[in-house]
């Protein structure tokens, strides 16, 4: 269960923010290898001065008012996947929203085991998989 927040500066649409919720969804489970229906986002939408970024820092043309962090939690993935999975939100967030591959940083927690995380009633992802249906 990848848990994703993506922040931004306020002021997008709710429409803005379920195709971006919906493009990494997809781009996800192209490249993350997420099972139908495991779709856990946050949207931060911060105050001008509560997000603070540096536009020209480590790229060729200046961030824009689109600017986005994606933060993903999850499980360990294979470096192949996480590759896969970066790039393709750059290209995908271009595609759908017009989102320039500069104003994408994609940021990826690990956690150690799944037993770090709950999917509720208490119970952890380890032992909710290994529960018979």
């Amino acid at each position: 269960m990848p848990l994703v927040r993506i922040t931004l500066a306020k002021g997008k649409t709710p429409e803005y923010l379920k195709a971006v919720s919906d493009t990494i969804y997809s781009t996800m489970r192209e490249h993350f290898v997420l099972a139908e229906g495991d779709k856990f986002h946050i949207f931060e939408q911060l105050e001008p001065g509560a997000f603070i970024y540096d536009p020209d820092y480590a790229v060729q043309e200046p961030r824009t008012d689109d600017f986005m962090i994606i933060q993903i939690i999850s499980d360990a993935r294979r470096a192949d996947e996480k590759a896969a999975t970066i790039k393709a939100l750059c290209e995908n967030l271009g595609t759908t929203l017009g989102v320039k591959s500069q104003d994408v940083v994609v940021v990826l927690s690990t956690i150690s085991t799944l037993e770090d995380f709950s999917l509720g009633h208490g119970i952890s992802a380890t032992t909710a998989a290994a529960a018979p249906a």
